[in-house]
């Protein structure tokens, strides 16, 4: 029998709703929640599935499999799917990390039995996954024709070296076209279980419901255990590193940084404060937008963050800036002075009152749609937020002080230790 428990989550002035979980035997964790702003219904199914279990010789199998989900199951050909959920006037998404789909609250059982479909019951049918692969082959080919998108992925695998998060998240031309059907196969018997995924709703419908249609559509989902591929954790940089790569363009992309942290990391929300003052900026101007772009005129696109890409694994910070061929040294040295500047004095309270704003007003608007809700509530569990988070949250961010920011930029920052990739004309 599954553990039931409806847990309540204070609300904000704009969120009311309360949260409801049930673990299955299986270890699959379900969420549910009520939002009637709208008569829809969005289920998303995440699981912990990506380059950390890729060995490097198939490289993109996670996301080749991801793309493939919908090319057919056992109940449904790929083109019935399609022509399924669009005559429905729904929505469906399949990723390397699992699927989601958006319908009418009233098809919730439909919408149920298509998930469960695509992630326990895909075909994988030798055309379809050729098809996805052939694809893939083109976007690969693609990259290499978007500087920016060459620069990132030398820049990446500089910071991280052989580790998974090295290699882009569709392997290379060679390791991609390499990938069968079969081994797609395998990959999903094996990576696909209960005990890695997480999937929750939200939607115009009573959450007791939603639980039910997918304890009775994923309760049967068998768990067992895979043995991680023992991936050794990212090694960190001894000194600085330069590397100059020419590529027949009108700009400069230019990329500085370092490995950073998990998301779990105690110091976290200091440093999305701290990002927020030196380099990211919507909503207002960060300092170094604000003075390599608006000021010294160098950038065409500018910015820095350490928080963006922490999850399970550490992210990295990164400052990225395009700017013209012959503003390089300028651009670096701007770039190492607002780092410095920002690791050796506080914030001013102007600064630290604008961001603040920003982020507490910000935050709860992101939360109305259902797809972007369930997203959240994936996140919420996977890493363990706390039930009163919604409440918690502009507290948190509240609670930090410009000496807070200035310290965890002085113990996160290293720009004596960092990747310093440029990529452009000679």
């Amino acid at each position: 029998m599954a553990k039931r428990q409806a847990k309540k989550i204070p609300h904000s002035s704009r969120l009311r709703f309360k949260i409801h979980r049930r673990q299955l035997p299986n270890g699959l964790v379900l969420l549910a929640v009520q939002n009637t702003t709208a008569p829809t219904l969005a289920v998303t199914c995440s699981l912990m599935v990506g380059r950390m279990e890729e060995p490097p010789e198939k490289a993109g199998i996670s996301y080749l499999v991801g793309e493939s989900l919908d090319e057919g199951t056992q109940r449904w050909t790929g083109d019935e799917l399609a022509a399924l959920v669009e005559g429905y006037g729904g929505s469906l998404v399949t990723t390397g990390s699992g699927a989601a789909i958006r319908m009418a609250a009233e098809d919730a059982s439909l919408a149920v039995k298509i998930l469960a479909e695509v992630i326990l019951r895909p075909t994988l049918p030798k055309d379809g996954v050729r098809r996805m692969r052939e694809l893939a082959l083109a976007e690969l080919q693609s990259e290499r024709d978007e500087p920016r998108t060459v620069a990132s992925l030398a820049f990446q695998h500089l910071v991280y070296g052989e580790h998974p998060y090295g290699r882009p998240s569709k392997g290379s031309l060679e390791t991609m076209a390499s990938l069968t059907p079969s081994q797609c196969r395998s990959f999903h018997k094996k990576w696909y279980l209960p005990s890695r995924a997480i999937i929750a709703g939200s939607g115009d419908l009573e959450p007791e419901k939603l639980l039910d249609l997918l304890e009775k559509a994923f309760g049967s989902w068998k768990d067992k255990n895979s043995k991680p591929l023992g991936v050794k954790e990212p090694r960190e940089l001894d000194g600085p590193v330069q590397e100059n790569l020419f590529y027949p363009s009108n700009q400069v992309h230019i990329y500085l940084g370092h490995l950073g942290i998990k998301r779990t990391d105690s110091d976290f929300y200091k440093l999305l404060v701290m990002d927020h003052v030196l380099g990211t900026g919507p909503g207002f101007t960060s300092r170094i937008s604000r003075k390599l772009r608006d000021e010294q005129g160098l950038a065409y696109a500018v910015g820095a963050s350490i928080t963006h890409s922490a999850g399970i694994e550490r992210g990295m910070f990164s400052a990225y800036i395009g700017t013209s061929p012959g503003q390089e040294k300028q651009a670096i040295d701007g770039f190492i002075r607002e780092i410095q500047a920002i690791r050796r004095e506080a914030p001013t309270r102007k600064e630290m009152e604008d961001v603040k704003a920003y982020l507490t007003g910000s935050f709860v608007w992101a939360l109305e749609r259902n797809s972007n809700l369930a997203r959240f509530l994936v996140r919420m569990e996977r890493f363990q937020y706390g039930d009163d988070y919604i409440q918690r949250y502009p507290e948190i961010i509240r609670a930090v002080s410009a000496k807070d920011v200035r310290q965890v930029a002085e113990k996160h920052l290293h720009p004596d230790r960092s990747v310093c990739l440029r990529l452009g004309p000679k």
